[in-house]
């Protein structure tokens, strides 16, 4: 039943609101938040569960969260040690379409500049 543990409760939400924001929310909008904030929560606790067992670890550390926030959130950049983290988990195939697609970006601005 782990799976199917709340890790943020609804009554949380409503008292967030209605303690700091001085507004109430209906139970489905406070619904509808628990419900996606717990998934994401739990996926970026897997993704930095599995990079602390890449590295051979039991204990999830912030260079393992960092990442999977971003990846979660959709930060934009990713700094180089965290882009090489992430084009180390591709497999063959989807490696060799990222370098063709490199090679074509490279070539496009080639010939921007001429």
């Amino acid at each position: 039943m782990p799976e199917e543990m709340d890790l943020i409760k609804l009554n949380t939400i409503k008292r967030y609101i209605k303690d700091v924001k001085h507004m109430r929310i209906s139970s489905s909008s406070a619904n509808e938040l628990r419900i996606r904030f717990n998934s994401i929560i739990k996926k970026i606790i897997s993704e930095g569960a599995t990079s602390a067992k890449q590295d051979k670890r039991s204990t999830i550390m912030p260079r393992d969260i960092t990442p999977a926030i971003a990846t979660a959130l959709g930060k934009k950049t990713l700094s180089p040690k965290d882009l090489i983290k992430s084009i180390k988990k591709l497999n063959p195939i989807d490696l060799g379409d990222l370098s063709k697609l490199i090679t074509a970006y490279i070539e496009d601005e080639k010939q921007k500049k001429k």
